[in-house]
């Protein structure tokens, strides 16, 4: 099975990619969803949260992801204490629906992490290539605040508390330019595509 971690820069479009490819058949195992799920009403994991940044990070029973956001990126001591919270408990998680997706022997499984290199994933012996999506920075800052009703400031903090996108881009085996429309983006997925399948059977046996 060929594993392929796809990652990017906040608000470059890696969503966008991730359902191209899943509605292609590609399999995905999105870690946004697995952090999602890990601090579901009733988890170990949220209350862990709540004890940490207090109860008001609590509403109507589930986490207040905007609340905590304000505080974790504006602050990187708080970003390394959430982080030590959930990393060892998503990590655990992927790893699970991992062994789920070799067990149904499917040729190629996407791994979706958008801080695939600032956890170190790409060192982990099951990633075999690394696709990083980019865009220019304006955008970035632009898609953020029209997504997630940030002002300049709270959209360049999500921004600075990632890897720089150009080092990201210098790290990965194939790059997609999401600087122009959809249509653009699409024909370097498809050929991207292409290419997965062709070499994936090198793979197989592992």
């Amino acid at each position: 099975m060929l594993i392929v971690g796809l990652t990017g820069g906040i608000g470059t479009g890696k969503s966008t990619v991730s359902k191209v490819l899943r509605d292609a058949g590609f399999p995905v195992v999105d870690a946004d969803v697995v952090a999602r799920e890990v601090v579901e009403p009733g988890t170990h994991t949220l209350e862990n949260i709540k004890l940490t940044f207090g109860p008001d990070i609590i509403k109507n029973g589930t986490l207040d992801r905007h609340k905590l956001g304000d505080i974790v990126f504006s602050n990187q001591a708080e970003l390394t204490r959430l982080n030590a919270i959930m990393q060892p408990v998503i990590n655990s998680a992927m790893t699970d629906k991992i062994a789920f997706w070799r067990s149904q022997k499917v040729p190629v499984l996407i791994i979706d992490v958008p801080l695939l290199f600032e956890r170190g994933y790409e060192n982990n012996d099951y990633i075999d290539k690394v696709i990083v999506v980019t865009t220019n920075l304006q955008t970035q800052i632009d898609r953020l605040k029209a997504r997630d009703d940030l002002d300049d400031v709270k959209a360049s903090n999500r921004i600075n508390s990632q890897m720089p996108l150009s080092d990201k881009v210098a790290r990965a085996d194939y790059v997609l330019d999401n600087n122009g429309d959809r249509a653009f983006l699409e024909i370097q997925i498809k050929n991207l595509m292409i290419e997965l399948k062709e070499i994936a059977p090198k793979y197989g046996t592992k």
